[in-house]
């Protein structure tokens, strides 16, 4: 990506921003971000998949790129839970407002927000297994690699030493 290009993320959270951005105090609004937020984990969770994908694999550019992506959702998110603070904090006030519709509307989009946010938040944590695996594996060979080193040392240590008495012996 070249600089200033904008990527699909930051154009989609964007478009999504300047529509939170107006008045929440109607349900119209609340409906709004509740929909905004379970997208955003929609999407989060998708990239979650993605970087399942490539945890494992050598090549960290990749994954660098779905972090940084992870992370711009992810400021977004915390956009929107500052957004509906109030709403949370008096929900059962909020929700008498809305219509039976806008209620049932209201709920599953919680419940979808989360069961994603539970099946992202086990990918990372198995990721994260996986890494830790990686790294005492990474670990482990260094070690290996120290002690085979330090082994080489002291046998040509030794050897130099052996040849030096040899010579010492032959000068006898």
């Amino acid at each position: 990506m070249r600089k200033g290009e904008v990527t699909a993320v930051e154009d989609r959270a964007g478009m999504q921003g300047m529509a939170a951005d107006d008045d929440i105090a109607g349900t119209d609004g609340v409906l709004r971000l509740l929909r905004e937020q379970a997208s955003l984990y929609g999407r989060l969770e998708s990239l979650a998949s993605r970087q399942r994908s490539l945890v494992s694999g050598d090549d960290v550019g990749p994954l660098l790129s779905v972090l940084a992506d992870r992370q711009k959702l992810s400021e977004r998110l915390t956009q929107i839970a500052t957004r509906l603070l109030p709403v949370r904090r008096d929900w059962e006030a909020y929700r008498a407002r809305f219509t039976p519709d806008e209620r049932v509307e209201a709920d599953r989009q919680l419940h979808e927000v989360g069961e994603r946010l539970q099946r992202i938040i086990e990918s990372d944590e198995q990721d994260s297994r996986v890494l830790s695996g990686r790294k005492q594996a990474v670990a482990a060979a260094l070690r290996s690699t120290h002690v085979k080193g330090s082994a080489m040392t002291a046998y040509r240590t030794t050897t130099a030493q052996a040849g030096l008495l040899d010579c010492m012996n032959d000068g006898v």
